[in-house]
């Protein structure tokens, strides 16, 4: 028994030795390891030149090369032979030298090949050096060294470390790979050619990148960041803080990039957001959407698109904002050339940057739109030109036009110099950038010579206007705009028709302007022989539209005007408004409250509409006597205007003004005396003429005529219609004679055809009431005579030329006959004549009765009187002949 068992361990430890010598031949000879490795590889149909190691640990294999897709100088494997014996085969490492890999050819053959050339297969650490990968035409030299590489369906690398050089730039990243998707940090250096050739117009810090890498099998994806960005060839532009991402998908031959970024230019600060297309055939495409954070140039939009295409031919740039879209082509960046459509103008020129010099010119055409083109006539000025240049000199910018000029010059200093021409006249200018201050000097010699030159209609055209203007400007913009203005007019005439001219001189206005308002600080001026000033200020804004808005215009001081203008329809919106409105002149002088409202629309209605009351007041405007001519040899010739059709004179007018007085004014002349109030109404309805309704009421007063003293009671001047200078009279007078008596003028009816009533106490004939008003005496004692007859002559010539003499005196009306007649009662009665032409002739005889005649002469010989009385009327026929004197010689005979 002890036999069988002894030789039962005996045959189990010598099976064990054999077994042992049997494995220590079969992984540590060489030549086994070698013999196995060959048979593999060739397998595969991998060719190396040899093979060194042992089964057991590791091999060597130098100068490895599958077909022409993989080569390898040196292929270090190192492992632990039991652990090849799982599922999933580990090695300790993995390391090579000069490893070439063609990655087009290898996705080629993974593609068609049906079976995996790499079975399951993890390694703890690998190490490849010198390697070469090329893709796409193009070779990527890498080192690469890691830990934890597991190779299945998908590969994994838990820790990656690589070195990469490619013909783009440089990189180092540090990360891992999960399912096939590798993600790390990298330092990223640009080449320098790639940057001179892509980049080559930017200067960027830092020039190293820091990089966050995502690559998967699709795509390739790398985020950074940039401090600051500068282009070389602009000159004050600046990008800071850009954020940037770059997207390669390995399908396409074009680089993606995403940009965010702050960039300052001047005045400007943006932000952006950028997308761009970059091709490895030199082609460029980036869209930007620009949002502007802050404008030192009050430009007219907030933001702003562009997009910009580069070829090998050039670059086209779209500029897109509000109202604004621009189109210029490059091939340099250095020279451009745009076309730009605008709300208001169109522009078409070019623009060139240089180191020696850069210049902008361009040709502007204007459009409706644009502010205030009705009313300078720009359509008469289809285009007009600008020219900017830049040299190591200083700086140049014209604007010009066929009439209009304007050269502004800067050199080594900040001083600036220029003219201005509008048409002959010159405006000379000196200012300086540092001091943010300009000054223009003008003189115009005529200004309606320049409104001819300029084609300009300010006025109508029966109106002639023309002034010689001297201004001094002064504009600064240290802080905001503001201009300072002073305006002299030497002399200036106003010419209305051939009757109406006015000349004066020494007008000024000084103005002030800052945010959009206009300060009228100081003005006079004398229109249609009123002097007009304030030393009030006086605000005027103008809007964003051009809108004209009154704050507050004053004149005199005391009279406000409130409203807006429209310029672009020429329509008004004006408050009038004065709580003590003082006014003199040698005629008036009157102190009045206001408040009026008139407006004006597009199509010129006018409507005006509120109340006058006059606080105090009297008028010392003289009698008119200047159509009483003495002389029938005096010929006046007059500039009549033509009258116009009735459908002409309708006003396209609305007036509703009420006028009262708070107490009764005074019109006081040498020849009269009186207190009235008035409470009076201006109306007028759109296309019809204007009315005056009220009254006027005349409580106190005296008239002078002849040195005779007539004394009003209460009377009433009534208005009814558009006959205004016609009212109604309602005039109750009273001539206290030396004597105590008391007679009493009562005067009715229209101005034009008054109704003269007389009474006395104590009562007195017709006869007597008129001696006493015009000789002082009854007719009795004035005409006091022996003679009957002579009585009546004598009476009757001096009464006749008293009353001729006080008609001509005191009335517009000239009297060429005046006849005092008499009856055998012996009342006095009296015959008024006068000539209205050649042919016509009326005279009225107020005798026993009252007769009007109206003579008309038809020829010489013959005339025909048509006689209107109280009693009838008739018509009479006169035949006249001349009859020679006789001759008494032939009489005798």
């Amino acid at each position: 028994m002890i036999k069988k068992i002894y030789l039962f361990f005996s045959n189990v430890l010598k099976s064990l030795i054999f077994l042992a010598a049997v494995s220590f031949f079969v992984l540590f000879q060489e030549d086994i390891a070698v013999y196995l490795a060959k048979q593999q590889l060739e397998e595969y149909a991998i060719e190396y030149k040899s093979i060194e190691g042992r089964l057991f640990d590791g091999v060597v294999v130098k100068e490895l090369r599958y077909k022409d897709i993989v080569k390898i100088d040196e292929l270090k494997i190192n492992y632990n032979f039991l652990m090849l014996l799982n599922p999933t085969p580990r090695l300790k490492s993995l390391s090579a030298e000069e490893v070439y890999v063609d990655v087009d050819k290898v996705l080629k053959l993974s593609d068609a090949q049906t079976t995996p050339l790499i079975f399951a297969l993890n390694i703890s650490n690998i190490d490849l050096k010198n390697g070469k990968i090329r893709y796409k035409d193009e070779a990527y030299f890498f080192d690469l060294s890691g830990s934890d590489l597991s190779i299945r369906d998908k590969i994994d690398f838990e820790n990656i470390v690589l070195d990469l050089n490619t013909s783009y730039g440089k990189a180092f990243m540090e990360g891992n790979i999960k399912a096939n998707h590798l993600r790390g940090k990298s330092a990223l250096l640009v080449d320098k050619k790639i940057e001179e050739k892509y980049l080559g117009f930017l200067t960027y810090t830092p020039k190293k990148l820091n990089v966050d890498l995502d690559v998967s099998t699709a795509k390739m994806t790398l985020k950074t960041s940039i401090e600051k960005i500068t282009h070389k060839e602009i000159e004050n532009l600046e990008l800071n803080s850009a954020d940037i991402n770059l997207i390669y998908n390995f399908k396409d031959s074009f680089l993606t990039i995403s940009a965010n970024y702050k960039a300052f230019y001047e005045k400007l600060e943006a932000y952006i957001r950028q997308e761009s297309l970059v091709g490895f055939d030199a082609k460029y495409e980036s869209k930007l959407k620009v949002d502007l954070i802050k404008d030192g140039f009050n430009l007219p939009f907030k933001d702003f698109a562009m997009n910009i295409k580069t070829d090998k031919g050039g670059s086209k740039i779209d500029f897109a904002a509000k109202d604004i879209s621009i189109k210029a082509d490059t091939r340099d960046y250095r020279k451009f050339l745009f076309y730009a459509d605008t709300k208001y103008a169109n522009f078409d020129g070019n623009f060139e940057i240089d180191k020696n010099l850069s210049s902008l010119h361009s040709e502007v055409y204007p459009k409706k739109d644009m502010p205030y083109f009705k009313e300078l006539k720009l359509e008469k000025i289809p285009k007009f030109g600008i020219f900017l240049s830049k040299n190591r000199e200083g700086i140049k910018a014209d604007l010009y036009t066929d009439l209009v000029s304007l050269t502004l010059q800067k050199g080594d200093t900040n001083d600036i110099k220029g003219i201005a021409k509008i048409g002959s006249s010159r405006f000379d200018i000196v200012g300086n950038l540092d001091e943010k201050l300009f000054y223009a000097d003008s003189k115009i010699e005529s200004l309606k010579r320049v409104l001819q030159e300029l084609d300009l209609k300010l006025f109508d055209k029966n109106i002639l206007f023309d002034a010689k203007v001297k201004a001094n400007t002064v504009i600064s913009y240290k802080n905001e705009l503001e201009i300072t203005a002073k305006v002299d007019l030497p002399w200036y005439t106003l010419k209305i028709d051939s009757q109406n001219s006015y000349k004066n001189k020494d007008a000024f206005f000084e103005f002030f302007y800052k945010n959009s308002e206009v300060t009228l600080q100081r003005y006079k001026v004398e229109i249609l022989n009123y002097k007009i000033h304030s030393d009030k200020p006086s605000k005027v804004v103008i809007d964003e539209n051009g809108d004209i808005a009154l704050r507050e215009f004053w004149i005199y001081d005391n009279l406000l005007l409130s409203g807006l203008v429209k310029l672009s329809d020429m329509s008004a919106d004006i408050n009038i408004k004065s709580d003590s409105f003082h006014y003199e002149t040698k005629d008036v002088n009157v102190t009045f409250k206001m408040d009026l409202q008139a407006a004006l629309d597009s199509k010129g209605r006018e409507k005006i509409e509120g109340d006058i009351t006059i606080l105090d007041g009297a008028v010392m405007y003289p009698f008119l006597k200047e159509f009483a001519i003495g002389d029938e040899d005096i010929i006046i010739i007059q500039d009549i205007k033509k009258e116009d059709s009735k459908e002409s004179k309708k006003e396209n007018r609305e007036l509703n003004i009420r006028i009262n007085s708070s107490k009764p004014m005074s019109y006081k002349v040498k020849e009269a005396d009186v207190t009235f109030t008035p409470d009076l109404t201006l109306y007028q309805e759109a296309g019809a003429q204007m009315k005056l309704l009220g009254m006027i009421t005349i409580h106190k007063g005296k008239v002078i005529l002849r040195d005779k003293i007539f004394e009003f009671d209460e009377s009433e001047i009534y208005f009814y219609d558009e006959k205004y200078t016609n009212p109604y009279l309602n005039l109750n007078l009273h001539y206290h004679t030396l004597d105590y008596i008391d007679i009493g003028i009562f005067i009715t009816n229209r101005v034009d055809s008054p109704v003269i009533l007389f009474s006395s106490n104590p009562q007195m004939s017709q006869e007597d009431i008129m001696s006493y008003i015009l000789f002082g005496g009854s007719a009795s004692s004035v005409f006091d005579s022996k003679s009957k007859d002579s009585k009546s002559a004598l009476g009757g010539a001096l009464l006749g030329a008293g009353i001729k003499e006080l008609f001509n005196k005191s009335t517009s009306l000239k009297i060429d006959t005046l006849n005092i007649l008499t009856n055998e009662s012996g009342t006095l009665g009296y015959e008024i004549g006068t000539r209205f032409n050649k042919r016509i002739r009326i005279v009225y005889k107020n005798n026993e009765i009252s007769t009007l005649i109206l003579q008309y002469g038809i020829n010489k010989s013959v005339r025909i009187d048509v006689e209107v009385k109280e009693t009838g009327q008739g018509v009479t026929v006169y035949y006249m002949k001349d009859f020679k004197s006789p001759n008494w010689d032939d009489l005798k005979k």
